[in-house]
């Protein structure tokens, strides 16, 4: 018995510290699946939130992982636990009927799993818990205080000033298909064997006011008085998904009274054979563009040495031509869905370069480079 109370405590342990480290790596990608959340039940009023609830949750996940780990207030440690298994255990069984998000980000993007995958994960880890709480609970406990109350202070402000630095400048380790020397057109490949979508075709017939359903191996070909009506094809299994798979690069024309918007220039900007700078905002409004100046000796010195650069946004018409106006920094800029933005850089604004097709370097708005330091750079 104590063997399992101990391989039970450490398990849990393991996936509890785990799951709050890897998002305290990337806050903002847990801010952004509490937003996923959040629209999918019609709460989108508490996005306003999510990065606080996000930054609160991996916290306490962590803490309590460390604290069942080193056996350090184990009681309290495996109630915690079991309140989060309680919670989250029918929480991830609604989300895998329902599917309203693809995947739960329990672990970010560190280890993506399905909502199905989550919840027996769940259902493991609340039988665990329970038998933990149950059997830690009969035990007498010695404890240092002194030393658990250290500990727990220490693990207290090592995680939220871990989040907190993660927050203001990149993560330190970048998860995402857009890490820094990614070669792009690698991660949009489809390999030839490849596992393509299972599917299943649905017709609908009418007869006598009559709608019916038909597998299209049943359909009633032979009765004439059944009329089609419509075709449904719906994915049972999803297939191959290349890691890069939505980026795109849409020419706007701020100058134009027409918003084309028609040419994806993403295939030119990856075979150029030279550097190029990519600004991203994925949202003009809310970026206030403190630190404009940076790019406006960036964008003088890409002139001097003959980069590229390109402004990459989600934001609409009216909001990038204000924005232009504003700065008058007359760049170009290209439409690009706002999740592939947000994916390719945790920053508002954020500065990729990229030279034929590879990411060399990302910058959070924070830690903007000077030309000297990207000269360096390319040097190398």
């Amino acid at each position: 018995m104590k063997i399992l109370k101990k391989t039970s405590r450490i398990i849990i342990g393991m996936v509890f510290t785990f799951s709050g480290i890897v998002k305290a790596i990337d806050p903002v990608g847990s801010q952004i699946k509490f937003t996923d959340y959040f629209n999918a039940f019609g709460l989108s009023s508490l996005g306003l939130i999510a990065l606080t609830l996000a930054v609160i949750l991996s916290a306490l996940e962590f803490l309590v992982g460390v604290c069942l780990l080193f056996n350090v207030k184990p009681k309290l440690a495996s109630f915690g636990a079991l309140i989060f298994m309680i919670i989250f255990t029918p929480l991830t069984l609604y989300i895998a009927i329902a599917d309203p998000v693809s995947d739960c980000g329990c672990f970010g993007d560190a280890l993506i799993i399905t909502n199905w995958q989550t919840f027996w994960k769940n259902i493991i880890l609340i039988v665990l818990a329970v038998f933990l709480f149950i059997e830690i609970k009969k035990e007498k406990l010695v404890n240092n205080l002194k030393f658990d109350y250290s500990f727990i202070a220490l693990s207290t402000i090592f995680i939220f000033w871990f989040q907190i630095f993660n927050i203001r400048h990149l993560p330190v380790i970048d998860f995402r298909p857009y890490s820094e020397g990614t070669f792009i057109p690698d991660k949009m490949k489809t390999p030839e064997n490849a596992k393509k979508d299972s599917t299943i075709t649905y017709l609908y017939y009418q007869k006598n006011g009559e709608t019916k359903k038909f597998y299209i191996d049943d359909i009633p070909w032979q009765d004439t008085s059944w009329k089609w009506v419509k075709t449904e094809t719906k994915i049972i299994e999803k297939g191959y998904v290349p890691p890069i798979h939505d980026f795109s690069m849409f020419s706007f024309d701020i100058y134009s009274k027409e918003q084309d918007g028609s040419i994806n220039i993403l295939n030119e900007v990856l075979a150029d054979t030279s550097y190029s700078f990519l600004i991203i905002s994925h949202d003009l409004v809310e970026n206030r563009f403190t630190d404009y100046e940076a790019i406006k000796i960036i964008k003088k010195n890409s002139v001097k040495y003959k980069y590229q650069m390109y402004f990459l946004t989600s934001s609409t018409a009216q909001d990038i031509k204000l924005f232009n106006k504003l700065l008058n920094l007359n760049i170009k800029f290209y439409v690009t869905d706002g999740l592939t933005l947000q994916t390719i850089i945790r920053s508002n604004p954020g500065l990729v370069l990229l030279k034929q097709g590879k990411i060399i370097r990302k910058w959070h708005k924070n830690d903007f480079p000077t030309m000297e330091e990207v000269e360096e750079i390319i040097k190398k």
